[in-house]
């Protein structure tokens, strides 16, 4: 199981590299769009997650989970970067804990609104802390997270800027017996580079 994980998790990187090759060198005048450049979020969400034992149910957690994404749109829709997140939560006594670290590509779909597919590492493990002799039992290995994104702007820039960026999905983390299913919904600020003066086609009066 865990061959298959990895061969998934490489699989998935050699899609995002080969969709990333035709990416043009920025040498090509765009039109201002408010999604260019680089881009940097920091985010917290809500989480449910549901773990399965060698196919039975142990049960729901409410978590939360703080984000870390760093980035670039390579094409006018296609981007790539590095997801980083991690929190917990607890229900009575048994007390959850998750982290992830993956590459995250993403493809607009609409102006502002984007889907994300993430596949790296992480775990999500649960102890029952009224048992003292209870280990941290959960999967850990490969995991794999698709979510949406909305990018609302803030100010009036042509190209880049501010947004908050409301998002919503889910991570799949399946390790031998072990499965966890974590759904998501939270809210990130993030903040787009944008494209300099002279690489956009802009009026002659406002491209120097």
């Amino acid at each position: 199981m865990r061959t298959r994980t990895l061969t998934a998790t490489l699989a998935f990187t050699a899609v995002c590299a080969a969709l990333a090759t035709p990416a043009r060198a920025q040498t090509l005048l765009e039109e201002p769009r408010r999604r260019q450049g680089y881009y940097a979020s920091l985010g917290l969400a809500l989480a449910v997650d549901h773990n399965w034992h060698d196919g039975d149910s142990q049960g729901t957690l409410a978590a939360q989970l703080f984000s870390l994404r760093l980035g670039q749109l390579l094409t006018r829709r296609f981007g790539l970067g590095l997801l980083i997140d991690g929190g917990g939560g607890r229900k009575d006594s048994r007390r959850a804990t998750m982290f992830a670290l993956g590459l995250e590509a993403q493809w607009e779909l609409a102006r502002d609104i984007a889907v994300h597919g993430a596949a790296g590492l992480a775990a999500v493990g649960v102890k029952d802390e009224s048992d003292p002799d209870a280990k941290l039992e959960g999967p850990a290995g490969a995991g794999y997270t698709a979510w949406l994104s909305y990018d609302w702007f803030l100010g009036t820039r042509r190209s880049g800027g501010w947004a908050l960026t409301p998002v919503a999905g889910a991570r799949l983390v399946p390790s031998g017996g072990d499965v966890a299913l974590v759904g998501m919904i939270g809210l990130q600020l993030t903040y787009w580079t944008g494209l300099r003066r002279e690489q956009l086609l802009l009026p002659p009066s406002e491209a120097w």
